[in-house]
C-alpha cells in the first residue's frame, strides 16, 4: 500500500511538472505572437496594394488561430494544475452575447450562412457573472457551430430555465452520432470530415465544458446524424446588485410596433421576429412577396394596421420597392458586406445584420429615417480601432519605456509616438532605474514589461516608491505590462505601487487611453506654467 502511494505521489508530481513545462512554452510563444498581431496592425495602417492586403489578411487568420490555440493550452495547464479562478462582476450578457454574434458573422457571410442571435426579456439586463469566461465559451460554442455549418445557419438564444441561464446554440451542420456526441467534449478529441479537424486541436469545447463545470453549470449536445445539433450551455442566475435597474422596461419598448418581415426561412428571420416580440411589438414573418400586399390590405382594414414593413436584401428584387407601400415605414435588413450593392430610394432605412437590439429600436420607433444618419446610427458598432487617431493627444510628454523584445518594443513605443509622445526606450530594469533617477529630464510617466533582465519588476517598484517618499516628489506613474492573467498578479502588482497593468496582447486605444488618464496631471502642471 505504500509503494503504491508513494507511486501516486510521483504521477502527481510529473504531471504537475509537465502542466509547468506546457505553461512556460506556451508563455514564451505569447510574446513574439503578439509580436506578430501587433506589426500586423501597424502595417494595416499603411498604405498597400490590394495583393499586399490579401497576404496581411492572412497573416492575421493565421495569428488569430494560434493565439486562439495558446489561449486553450493556457486554460488547459491551468485547469490541470487547480488554478483556475472565477472572477465575478455585473455586466449585461445580452450585450455579451450581441458582440460575440458579430465577431463571427464576417466568417458565417464569408460561408453564406446566417448568424444570428436573440435574448428574452425574463433575463434582467445585468449579471453576476465572469463575463471573459462565458465569452470565451461562447466563441468556442458558436464558432464551433459557424465552423461545421455549411449550408443554414447558426442561432443563438438565451432565456431562464428553472432558475438559470440557458443558452441554446442550433445549427444546420451535418449533425452527430450518439458515439461523436460522448466524446465531443474530451480534450484533444475531433469529429467531423479531416479538413474539418485540421481546424483545431480538440480542446476549445473540452475547456468550454470545464470553465462551466467551474460555474456550477454545464454544457451538453443534442444531435441527430444529417439533422444538425443544438449544444446547451447553462450556469446558475447571480443577480447584480443594481440588477432592478434594468428590468421591467425591455418588454414594452416596442409595444407600438406591428412589423411585417419579408425574408427567406431561416435563423436570421426567427431572430428577428422574437427579438421584436421580445421588446413587445407584434411581428409577422412571410418569406414570399406574394402575400405581402393581401396582408398589408387585410390588416389597414382593421384596428391594427401594420406600421413597418422589413424586406431582406435577398428578396428585395422580389418584392421590387411597391409605391403602394409608402404608407409604412420601409427598413432594408442586409449584410453589411452588401449594403453598397442595395438599392436605397424606396426604403427609409435599413437594419445591419445580425441585428443590434439598440437598432431595431432605435429605426421601429422612428428615431432613425432617412440616410444622412442611418448608415452611421443603424450598423453594428465597430469593432474598436487598433490604432489611435492620428493627432498627438497629449503633446510633449515624456515615456520612459522599458521593453526587452524588440518587436513588442516596436509595437509599443510606434503607438506611442503616434499619439504624439516623446519615447525614450532601455531594455532592462538597471538602465531603466538609472533613466528614471535623471535629475535634468525626468519622464512623465514610466511603461515597463513586467519581466525584463537587471532586476524584477518588486525591486523596481519598491525603489520609486521609496524615492518619491524620500524627496516628497510628485509621483511618476508606472504602467506595467504582462502577458499574465490572473488576477492575484493583478492585485500584487497594484498594492506594489504600479498605476495600471495592462495584458499583452496590447490594444492600442486601451493604451492610449490609460496614457491620457495617467498624463493628466503633468499635462495639467504644464498649462499652468
Amino acid at each position: 500500500m505504500a509503494q503504491l502511494r508513494h507511486s501516486l505521489k510521483e504521477a502527481e508530481a510529473a504531471s504537475a511538472a509537465k502542466s509547468r513545462q506546457i505553461a512556460t512554452v506556451v508563455h514564451e510563444i505569447r510574446t513574439p505572437l503578439n509580436g506578430i498581431l501587433g506589426m500586423a496592425h501597424l502595417l494595416g495602417q499603411t498604405k498597400l496594394t490590394a495583393e499586399q492586403q490579401n497576404y496581411l489578411s492572412g497573416i492575421r487568420q493565421s495569428s488569430y488561430a494560434l493565439a486562439q490555440l495558446v489561449e486553450d493550452l493556457l486554460d488547459y495547464t491551468t485547469l490541470e494544475a487547480g488554478r483556475f479562478r472565477i472572477n465575478n462582476r455585473a455586466e449585461n450578457l445580452r450585450q455579451l452575447i450581441d458582440s460575440v454574434v458579430e465577431m463571427l458573422a464576417p466568417k458565417a457571410h464569408e460561408k453564406r450562412i446566417e448568424i444570428a442571435a436573440t435574448v428574452s426579456s425574463e433575463l434582467p439586463e445585468l449579471l453576476d457573472f465572469d463575463a471573459g469566461r462565458i465569452r470565451q465559451v461562447l466563441f468556442n460554442v458558436i464558432g464551433n457551430a459557424v465552423k461545421f455549418t455549411s449550408q443554414g445557419g447558426v442561432l443563438a438564444r438565451a432565456s431562464l430555465v428553472k432558475g438559470t441561464v440557458a443558452i441554446t446554440v442550433t445549427d444546420t451542420g451535418p449533425g452527430m452520432t450518439a458515439e461523436e456526441q460522448a466524446r465531443i467534449f474530451r480534450e484533444f478529441e475531433q469529429v467531423g470530415s479531416a479538413p474539418e479537424r485540421a481546424g483545431g486541436t480538440g480542446l476549445g469545447l473540452g475547456i468550454a465544458s470545464r470553465i462551466l463545470a467551474e460555474f456550477g453549470g454545464s454544457l451538453y449536445v443534442t444531435s441527430r446524424k444529417g439533422e444538425g445539433s443544438t449544444f446547451t450551455i447553462r450556469f446558475p442566475l447571480w443577480l447584480a446588485e443594481d440588477s432592478a435597474a434594468g428590468m421591467g422596461a425591455r418588454n414594452q419598448l416596442l409595444s407600438r410596433s406591428r412589423v411585417l418581415l419579408l425574408a427567406p426561412d431561416g435563423p436570421a428571420a426567427t431572430a428577428t421576429v422574437a427579438s421584436i416580440e421580445t421588446l413587445g411589438g407584434r411581428c409577422r414573418h412571410v418569406s414570399s412577396s406574394a402575400h405581402v400586399q393581401m396582408l398589408i390590405d387585410r390588416a389597414a382594414a382593421g384596428p391594427v394596421p401594420y406600421t413597418d414593413l422589413i424586406v431582406d436584401h435577398r428578396l428585395a428584387s422580389d418584392y421590387a420597392c411597391e409605391p403602394s407601400h409608402a404608407q409604412l415605414h420601409r427598413i432594408l435588413l442586409v449584410n453589411p458586406e452588401e449594403r453598397a450593392s442595395q438599392p436605397q430610394d424606396f426604403f427609409d432605412a435599413w437594419l445591419i445584420r445580425p441585428l443590434r437590439e439598440k437598432s431595431l429600436i432605435d429605426v421601429l420607433s422612428g428615431r432613425l429615417r432617412g440616410f444622412a444618419t442611418r448608415d452611421a446610427l443603424v450598423s453594428p458598432e465597430p469593432l474598436p480601432s487598433l490604432m489611435p487617431a492620428d493627432g498627438p493627444a497629449t503633446p510633449g510628454q515624456y515615456i520612459l519605456l522599458g521593453e526587452d523584445d524588440p518587436v513588442n518594443a516596436m509595437l509599443v513605443r510606434a503607438i506611442l509616438k503616434k499619439a504624439g509622445h516623446r519615447v525614450r526606450l532601455v531594455d532592462d530594469f538597471a538602465t531603466l532605474k538609472n533613466a528614471a533617477e535623471e535629475t535634468g529630464d525626468r519622464p512623465d510617466l514610466v511603461i515597463c514589461d513586467m519581466h525584463m533582465p537587471g532586476g524584477t519588476l518588486v525591486d523596481f517598484l519598491s525603489w520609486s516608491f521609496t524615492k518619491e517618499r524620500l524627496s516628497a516628489s510628485a509621483s511618476v506613474p508606472v504602467v506595467v505590462l504582462t502577458g499574465d492573467a490572473r488576477p492575484e498578479l493583478r492585485q500584487q502588482v497594484l498594492r506594489l505601487g504600479a498605476s495600471r497593468l495592462l495584458q499583452k496582447p496590447i490594444d492600442p486605444r486601451l493604451l492610449i487611453e490609460e496614457v491620457q488618464l495617467l498624463l493628466q496631471p503633468a499635462t495639467n502642471r504644464q498649462q499652468a506654467r
